[in-house]
């Protein structure tokens, strides 16, 4: 990965089993069957998130330069801060996230193994214990700077979560030996799994009144009306001519022209819920397994869409 939010000296590590396997691996049907597809989904869902994430942060920065200064310009905040914003409710966002699925990735690993029928192996990791901490300093930094809080029993439930699913390989080899079966893995990481995605779900917020969906929304209106505040006020001034307004309209409007796309942010708690819901299906002989699979892929991809579109781009 290119870069991780909060993490910093954790490195991202995940869902890595293909790269161990043999030459032909590509060619073996394990590598088609759900698991091994929910396996490879798992990074490919992390760099979308990263993307996503990226952008929102990159509109709450934009947001905090624009506040300070359309304020320093119509005369309302004389002591404008110069110095570039700290973190937001975006980043501390995707501090939560990337232990999460640092932790998801680590079990892509193995469940990719299982699924091929070799024996599993971890890879190189943080301890559970360090990621599940990390996100729970980012969900403390979320209560405190952005009112964004999740209930205690979800919060120990989806933290242990981390934990557990981290370091679900020693735990599988002391229960079930170095081959443990695809019903075995997926069954003792099926709650772990579910108590992340509920976690991480009340993070981001199931309505746009919620979460951290809640205070993005509210901080984009708060920038739509400050800059319309602003055009009014420079459409109001007898010293402007048309060309100096139709420079300052085009200014303020090429601003606007990255930001997220509308709906990013439901994506990602859509995109959580099929994972949940794709793994619950993973069971030897779900008949839906395939379906519920290719549900977690698409939603991916429309997280991705999503993440590289502009505002003028959006639907």
């Amino acid at each position: 990965m290119s870069r991780r939010y909060a993490l910093l000296t954790l490195p991202l590590l995940l869902a890595a089993g293909c790269a161990q396997m043999s030459p032909d691996a590509a060619e073996d049907p394990a590598s088609s069957t759900p698991a091994a597809r929910f396996a490879g989904s798992v990074e490919a869902s992390d760099h979308a998130m990263e993307t996503a994430i990226g952008r929102m942060d990159a509109f709450e920065r934009l947001a905090a330069r624009e506040d300070n200064a359309i304020g320093y310009a119509v005369g309302s905040n004389t002591a404008p801060q110069l110095l570039p914003a700290g973190s937001g409710v975006a980043e501390t966002t995707g501090r939560v996230l990337a232990p999460a699925f640092t932790a998801l990735g680590d079990y892509g690993h193995i469940l990719a193994q299982a699924a091929a029928r070799q024996p599993i192996q971890a890879k190189q990791s943080p301890p559970g214990a360090d990621l599940a901490a990390a996100a729970g300093k980012a969900l403390d930094e979320l209560a405190t700077t952005a009112r964004v809080t999740v209930p205690p029993a979800v919060r120990t439930a989806g933290l242990a979560a981390i934990a557990t699913l981290a370091d679900l390989p020693e735990q599988l080899t002391k229960n079930h030996g170095s081959r443990p079966s695809l019903a075995q893995v997926v069954g003792q990481a099926e709650p772990q799994v579910k108590a992340l995605v509920v976690m991480l779900q009340t993070v981001v917020g199931a309505s746009p009144e919620a979460g951290v969906r809640n205070v993005i929304r509210t901080r984009r209106m708060t920038l739509d009306a400050a800059q319309t505040r602003f055009l009014a006020a420079v459409r109001a001034d007898r010293t402007a001519g048309p060309a100096d307004r139709y420079a300052i309209f085009r200014t303020v409007a090429e601003l606007r022209e990255g930001d997220p796309a509308q709906g990013t942010l439901a994506q990602v708690h859509s995109l959580l819920g099929s994972l949940g819901q794709a793994h619950d299906a993973l069971d030897d002989g779900a008949a839906d397994a395939d379906a519920k699979v290719a549900g977690f892929e698409g939603s991916v991809d429309r997280l991705m869409q999503l993440g590289e579109q502009a505002r003028r781009a959006a639907p």
